[in-house]
């Protein structure tokens, strides 16, 4: 499967997801990470969420910025609900994003269907 994680500036929050994703299933998924700012280092592009089986970002905004442009990647959008206040490397952050992926890949291992 493959996973999107965005976020802002494309600095902490998802490439610490992507990190901890690879950590929690042996690489076992293909990731990348992207933000919505156009000054970070890796921008979110149409390509980007072609390639993604599904897209997780970590605030409400990021989803309305992408449902805004792209509103055909609806059904893959999953909000993880992380606030902007983690340094990458931050165990608070990595804690939380075990919880919130663990559960992401129960669904994704469900079929994608919410609540199976």
């Amino acid at each position: 499967m493959k996973f999107l994680f965005v976020c802002t500036g494309n600095i902490a929050r998802s490439p610490a997801a992507e990190d901890v994703l690879q950590r929690m299933t042996n690489g076992a998924h293909e990731t990348r990470s992207a933000g919505i700012s156009p000054f970070c280092p890796r921008p979110l592009s149409g390509e980007d969420l072609r390639w993604a089986d599904l897209v997780a970002v970590m605030e409400e905004d990021h989803r309305a910025f992408i449902l805004e442009r792209w509103p055909e990647t609806a059904p893959k959008l999953r909000v993880l609900a992380i606030e902007d206040r983690y340094h990458r490397r931050d165990p608070a952050l990595i804690h939380l994003l075990e919880v919130k992926l663990g559960e992401l890949l129960a669904e994704a291992g469900s079929g994608g269907r919410r609540g199976a």
